[in-house]
């Protein structure tokens, strides 16, 4: 490969990374997982308690602290925005992508890195979750760090080579990623590096994982959180391991859900855009025999296997196998033989579902109207089509081209999706209701929430609201203190006791529960998808 063809290739990926970074006014946060992952570190910067995470004023304890601790380091420095709550995502996402390139290239070749590179930023997932404000964004990097740096390790180890820095960085990435999400950061490497080292005859290589300087550094980076928020919240361990990893992974009580085939799907459209060249690694007969190909292959399946059988399924949970997926796929456009022009070709027939689908489907060519994203529409899709069927014709000659064509095609959607957004209810509704509130806390109202909650509404007034007849995923065993429970936690008889005293209430109530307000003063200021925002007084004149 030449030199002009791989800074092609480099900036096709830089294009990739354009939608990722985008974004435009009126982006809001997503109701619940974004604003949550707001409002948490805002209420650490207002409390400086960086020891226990607090929602709405109650301890939260689901999840680790590291990324409540980067999104408040972002928002001290660049002010309690969306964009500064997602900027930590993206710069993991980022970092995600510059580990899959350096390791695979290690294994295959630069041009692979770099192709491996541009079909995981292509990928839906990809994409959606390397900008979405959520913990899986650096649960994949670490993960990914902790793989390739652990595979780095033994191979050193294996050739008489110094190793035990690559061994402490191991140890710090495990520790990184046991801090974002918890027990799956350790233990499903662990699992990975365990098979792979079995299927390639590497066992007796494992110990120096152990034994080496990786586990010291994990203890020392990770344990001390852990201990502090037992020491200052008992229980909160028991609640942690317990609740949120053992049960959760094994009992169907947290409304999550799926059959076994669960992330079937939910792969194919989540990597559409490599599906072709996945499945074209898969079927090389020489893999059994490709140590590196083993590697991913594990990687990618002891992730699918686990998460398939949990009882606990969400889309996000499959990201952290999704660079391995990228790796083999690039493998495939790379490797002799190469794939040939029909896999190319199937990129483009899949591209052309998407189009295919908003034509056909009358809800989604009504939502397409609706929202007013004909233009945008027409212009993502409208590039996707070109890219993907450029990059099949391309293909017979320059794989380098079909792919950067490709790149361009996936672009253009990503440019689609990231100005379509603000325009999308589930970005504006969240938002019509917590300006409403923050408008009624400035004409002296109260505002409370009414067997319903946004996460997005305390972040708006920077302070708690009170809950009336609802808990939800809140965690209120932990609010120890009786007179923040009597503030934050309302009984019902309490809510309709204040809304009839005289003073003035905004609730944030269900759609369904409107038929209660039915009698005296009530006035709508503002409705959501799924809510609206009410108040108990007149209209000052």
């Amino acid at each position: 490969m030449t030199s002009r063809e791989r800074w092609l290739l480099f900036a096709a990926l830089l294009l990739l990374l354009v939608p990722v970074w985008l974004e435009p006014a009126g982006s809001w946060l997503a109701e619940p997982d974004e604003a949550r992952y707001a409002e948490i570190p805002r209420e650490m910067l207002a409390s400086r308690d960086y020891v226990t995470p607090r929602l709405n004023g109650i301890p939260y304890f689901e999840k680790p602290a590291l990324l409540y601790w980067a999104n408040a380091a972002s928002m001290r420095l660049f002010g309690v925005t969306p964009w500064a709550a997602r900027l930590p995502t993206r710069l993991f996402g980022l970092g995600t992508v510059m580990v899959l390139v350096l390791g695979t290239a290690a294994a295959w070749g630069a041009e692979t890195g770099l192709a491996a590179g541009i079909l995981y930023l292509a990928s839906p997932y990809g994409f959606l979750f390397s900008r979405v404000n959520l913990t899986d964004a650096p649960l994949t990097f670490f993960f990914t760090a902790t793989l390739f740096l652990a595979r780095a390790t033994i191979a050193r180890r294996e050739a008489r080579l110094p190793w035990k820095t690559l061994s402490l960085l191991t140890g710090l990435a495990a520790a990184g990623g046991f801090l974002s999400k918890g027990l799956a950061a350790i233990v499903l490497p662990g699992g990975i590096l365990l098979l792979w080292c079995l299927l390639a005859r590497r066992t007796r290589f494992l110990p120096t994982l152990l034994a080496g300087p990786a586990l010291p550094a994990f203890l020392l980076a990770s344990a001390p959180w852990f201990f502090l928020a037992e020491k200052r919240n008992p229980g909160f361990l028991d609640f942690f391991f317990i609740h949120e990893h053992f049960q959760r992974f094994s009992a169907s009580g947290h409304s999550r859900p799926g059959p076994i085939y669960y992330f079937v799907p939910v792969f194919l459209a989540g990597f559409l855009p490599a599906i072709p060249f996945f499945f074209s690694a898969l079927r090389r007969s020489r893999l059994a025999g490709d140590r590196e190909a083993q590697f991913f292959l594990t990687w990618f399946a002891v992730v699918l296997v686990f998460f398939s059988v949990s009882r606990s399924k969400l889309p996000p949970y499959l990201l952290p196998a999704i660079p391995a997926a990228a790796a083999l796929a690039a493998r495939s456009v790379f490797a002799r033989p190469r794939a040939g022009p029909g896999a190319w070709l199937a990129c483009a027939i899949l591209a052309a579902l998407l189009p295919a689908a908003v034509l056909i489907d009358p809800t989604l060519r009504g939502s397409v109207r609706e929202y007013g994203l004909t233009a945008v529409a027409i212009g993502g899709l409208g590039v996707l089509l070109a890219g993907s069927f450029a990059a099949a014709a391309l293909s017979r000659r320059s794989a380098v081209s079909a792919l950067a064509a490709l790149a361009c095609g996936w672009a253009g959607l990503g440019v689609m999706a990231a100005l379509g957004w603000p325009k999308l209810p589930n970005a504006t509704g969240p938002h019509a209701l917590a300006s409403a509130a923050v408008a009624a806390r400035n004409d002296g109202a109260t505002v409370v929430g009414y067997q319903a909650y946004l996460q997005g509404l305390p972040l708006a007034l920077a302070a708690p609201i009170p809950l009336a007849d609802y808990v939800g995923e809140l965690e209120p065993q932990f609010l120890r203190s009786a007179g923040s429970r009597d503030a934050l936690l309302w009984t019902r008889e309490k809510f309709w006791s204040e809304w009839k005293s005289g003073r003035r209430y905004a609730a944030l109530i269900r759609e369904r529960d409107m038929s209660e307000f039915k009698g005296g003063t009530v006035r709508v200021l503002a409705r959501g998808p799924k809510q609206f925002l009410v108040a108990n007084y007149r209209e000052r004149e």
